[in-house]
């Protein structure tokens, strides 16, 4: 088995990289605050350290190198840490959806907006998607606020994985 961990890509301030085992204790820092999880289907259950544990070994079981479908770990460069997770989850055929979480104390500094235009700018320029979906409970202003500032278009408020959200998309452009 080889060492090598596939960078995804970079920003200014964040690097997105495939999971290792050692991001287990970090990760499980972010998702077991009960805060990270307000808006989403998790709301009531802050992720254990063997949910954690399950969700980062199933992604290096799959070992996506490629931006059409991936998950990955997000590093602030300037600490080293683990700070939260993105990637593109399968939605609609070449039309996957965009996913973000990060820690609280990472919040309001900019972070989800950068990884979302990267997101967006690397996965149009390296895969064949032809579009991204963005979705976030109606009362989730902050994600709201963060797939406009990407440049999704508003397409209203669908039922989505049994709960009511609102719905944004950017296409290939």
């Amino acid at each position: 088995m080889s060492n090598f961990v596939h960078i995804y890509f970079e920003t200014r301030n964040l690097l997105v990289r495939q999971y290792t085992m050692e991001d287990l204790d970090g990760l499980y820092e972010v998702m077991s605050n009960p805060k990270v999880h307000q808006f989403t289907k998790d709301k009531n259950h802050p992720w254990d350290k063997l949910k954690t544990q399950q969700y980062i070994e199933f992604f290096i079981d799959k070992n996506f190198v490629t931006l059409d479908c991936f998950h990955g770990a997000i590093i602030e460069k300037a600490s080293n840490r683990i700070i939260g997770l993105t990637g593109l989850n399968p939605y609609k055929e070449n039309e996957p959806e965009i996913e973000w979480k990060l820690g609280v104390t990472y919040w309001n500094k900019g972070y989800a907006t950068e990884i979302g235009k990267e997101i967006v700018k690397e996965a149009f320029q390296t895969s064949d998607i032809i579009g991204i979906y963005g979705m976030a409970e109606p009362e989730n202003m902050a994600s709201r606020r963060v797939l406009q500032k990407i440049g999704m278009k508003y397409l209203g408020v669908s039922e989505f994985r049994d709960q009511k959200d609102a719905f944004y998309y950017i296409g290939r452009l």
